[in-house]
């Protein structure tokens, strides 16, 4: 029975990684057709989205019946529970990056980023893909160091849209107040990204240690 029980644990464990694999994908795709001018992109990161959508549904069933079923105490309980609010994380991870391919498809075929913040944008993506990947590796190992690690370069992300807002808080900003909320949009949805993987990375330590880190 108890062998049973941890082989399930174990799979649920393993898919969740899973999963949040697919959100580095879709925030990659998205990005694409955000600078890229790229409907295909924004397709892929729709049809990624529906796929982590329905793999998350799926897990939640799961680990409904498992504390239903299977009554856990301790540590056991803390993997469920920490493992619902972890797939609803990941299922708003996919939604942030399908929002960011909405808003590249509404301008096509203009730009939506100006030319010169682009390399902003691209470095918000490839951070957000980074954290995606690191909180893959987090839940696949369990590894404190790792998420503690994860947490810290959030930094990074927030020191971006901080950079990101200078920019269109600008008196010199020259393409009006809709391209300004556009970015800023853009802009909080790469953060809520990043700030998903934290809150993954938390509950990680929270599972092995017992302790919810303050930081």
């Amino acid at each position: 029975m108890r062998e049973s029980f941890d082989n399930q644990l174990g799979q649920l464990r393993a898919e969740l990684a899973e999963v949040c694999g697919l959100t580095a994908v879709a925030i990659e795709q998205a990005t694409c057709a955000l600078l890229d001018l790229d409907p295909a992109a924004a397709d892929r990161t729709n049809e990624v989205n529906a796929d982590i959508d329905a793999r998350s549904r799926d897990l939640d069933r799961r680990v409904l019946t498992l504390l239903a079923l299977q009554s856990p105490v301790a540590r056991d309980l803390r993997v469920l529970i920490s493992g619902l609010h972890n797939i609803a994380d990941l299922r708003r991870m996919g939604s942030l990056a399908a929002h960011i391919a909405e808003v590249a498809r509404m301008h096509h075929p203009a730009a939506v980023v100006p030319e010169e913040l682009r390399a902003i944008l691209g470095d918000m993506g490839k951070a957000a893909r980074a954290q995606s990947e690191a909180a893959q590796e987090v839940l696949r190992h369990r590894d404190t160091d790792a998420a503690e690690q994860l947490i810290a370069s959030d930094d990074r992300m927030d020191a971006l849209l901080r950079d990101l807002f200078a920019v269109t808080k600008g008196a010199d900003w020259p393409y009006g107040a809709a391209s300004a909320v556009n970015i800023t949009l853009l802009g909080r949805f790469y953060e809520r990204f990043c700030d998903h993987t934290v809150e993954i990375s938390r509950r990680i330590i929270f599972v092995v240690t017992g302790q919810i880190p303050d930081h």
